[in-house]
């Protein structure tokens, strides 16, 4: 009788140890595959107004709103306005009043997307000089 007690213990341990396994390989899968993405690049360059620039790291989130050539607190649509997003190691005009969103039109940067880009690493709104750059330094 103790012989097919301990046989169980065992046995009933033995199962216990591998669900544990399991669960731990399972959490560290998900833990990678749900992980922000950062990307090659460290940052995101942003050019607007007569030189300034602002360097915002891959991996924040944030949404930049740049207006009359200054950074603003938040969009109102009013003067030239540009709404730059940043998430996930992307960047991408969210909202722009230029003539013709040829900015909005241009997608989203990050390091897949570079090679498919016509203009590479940049996002250009000419009209308002506004210029995203993707940057492999800083971040």
């Amino acid at each position: 009788m103790e012989r097919n007690t301990a046989a169980a213990h065992r046995k009933r341990n033995l199962l216990l140890l591998g669900a544990a396994i399991l669960f731990a390989a399972l959490a560290v899968v998900l833990c990678l595959l749900f992980r922000p993405k950062t990307g090659v690049a460290g940052s995101f360059v942003i050019r607007y107004g007569d030189g300034q620039t602002l360097t915002v790291a891959a991996w924040e989130t944030r949404t930049v709103v740049i207006r009359d050539g200054r950074i603003a607190d938040e969009q109102t649509g009013e003067g030239d306005e540009n709404v730059i997003r940043i998430e996930h190691g992307e960047a991408w005009m969210e909202q722009a009043n230029c003539p013709h969103g040829e900015c909005m039109k241009q997608g989203r940067l990050n390091p897949d997307t570079v090679q498919k880009r016509p203009l590479g690493t940049w996002i250009v709104c000419a009209p308002h000089r506004v210029y995203i750059e993707l940057s492999e330094e800083g971040g």
